[in-house]
């Protein structure tokens, strides 16, 4: 495993080991096959030398034909043709020995569809979703009130120390320096009071953010032969990575509500999970043996999908629309009178399912939507730095959820 300058790395060389910048705040993974963009995103972290597996390492996929061939089954519905569908097929190829296989469908459960099963019966059924965290509702109260000061928000958000101790540590992640670099509106210093990262991020941002992570605790109770959670809020948070991005580079005033919104993205899965799991375990044996969509064989199977039930909750949550809106339409958000939410954590979820790690369940590369990639503005050749970005802050990221 040589040590080789920089500056003789070539599209093609598999890192053997991580290679981070020099003060460690970016990361990009052993078993990363170089692309031209992950070099240039090398060089711009001022990394001198990298670990390969050997000077002339071939690309990951052609020694793996195993990972190649379930790679390409991933994409087989999804038109290749496409220079982006292209773009993230190659990123996948070159990510496939890093990328677990896809995790066999629950035991099947007894299970006959019901026209009485509806997501508004679902959610009336879980008093648990209904008794929300107190912080959560003097959250959603700050936000509804003209009126509330910066003060106030973080006075409210104080008082639950776990959440206040998460949200420093994403305000001060190496992933918001650098969108916030990219924004303008990079502090001078560490962020190390609520106020001050109220003052940095805007009231209604940082409290949307608090709103978000508080209520994760509440689904901690899956059951693990239903999901792996660690894998869920994995793809979850990556999704949330991607789309703040995207919402970076399209210079967004307020990208966090999109980070929220790919956070919560699949929510409605868990739902199912925690209260028709029989439902749950039925949409994806249908999903693994029919080699369909998951979010088809939810429609097929239930008349509803995981979308719609997420959307239902937030409302239910009172959340702002956009953010419902944004997670009731990701797979669909023409059907929406204010797609650009909703689109861009559509072209997130796609681009997180082909090239990270992780998983709500869904085994193929979700659909491809060209009027989202549209709104997105995202072209093919930005998308090697965009996910190498993603990836390189995807461990540390999800660490703070833990």
């Amino acid at each position: 495993m040589p040590t080789i300058p920089l500056s003789k790395a070539r599209a093609g060389m598999v890192l053997a080991a991580d290679a981070e910048s020099p003060d460690g705040n970016y990361r990009l993974a052993a078993g990363t096959a170089l692309s031209d963009g992950n070099i240039r995103l090398l060089r711009g972290w001022h990394v001198q030398d990298i670990t390969v597996a050997a000077e002339d390492a071939a690309p990951a996929a052609p020694s793996l034909p195993d990972a190649a061939a379930a790679v390409r089954a991933r994409f087989a519905h999804l038109p290749v043709g496409e220079p982006v569908v292209a773009a993230l097929h190659e990123l996948a190829l070159a990510r496939a020995a890093a990328l677990p296989p896809p995790c066999p469908p629950p035991a099947g459960h007894a299970f006959t569809p019901s026209p009485e099963l509806t997501p508004e019966r679902i959610l009336a059924d879980d008093p648990v979703l209904v008794s929300l965290p107190e912080v959560f509702m003097r959250i959603r109260e700050v936000l509804s009130d003209p009126d509330s000061t910066v003060e106030e928000a973080a006075a409210v958000i104080g008082k639950d120390p776990s959440l206040t101790a998460k949200l420093l540590k994403l305000v001060n992640s190496a992933f918001y320096a650098r969108t916030m670099r990219v924004s303008g509106g990079l502090p001078p210093g560490p962020v190390d009071s609520l106020t001050r990262a109220v003052m940095l991020l805007g009231l209604n941002q940082l409290s949307t953010l608090a709103m978000g992570v508080s209520v994760l605790p509440l689904f901690k109770d899956i059951p693990t032969q239903c999901i792996d959670m660690r894998q869920f809020w994995r793809h979850s948070v990556g999704v949330g990575l991607v789309a703040k991005i995207l919402a970076t580079h399209q210079g967004d005033p307020s990208p966090e509500r999109f980070f929220v919104a790919g956070l919560l993205h699949d929510i409605g899965r868990l739902v199912l999970f925690k209260q028709q799991p029989a439902a749950a375990a039925a949409t994806l044996h249908r999903a693994a043996a029919t080699g369909c969509l998951l979010v088809d064989a939810e429609r097929e199977t239930l008349g509803f999908d995981h979308a719609a039930l997420g959307g239902l909750l937030l409302r239910k949550w009172r959340f702002p629309e956009s953010l419902e809106q944004a997670v009731w339409r990701h797979h669909d958000p023409a059907s929406g009178d204010e797609p650009m939410e909703a689109a861009l954590i559509g072209v997130a979820d796609m681009i997180a399912g082909a090239t990270l790690s992780g998983s709500s369940g869904e085994r193929l590369v979700p659909r491809f939507e060209p009027e989202a990639w549209r709104i997105a503005a995202i072209d093919a050749r930005e998308l090697p730095e965009l996910v190498a970005m993603a990836e390189s802050h995807l461990d540390v990221v999800c660490a703070m959820f833990a």
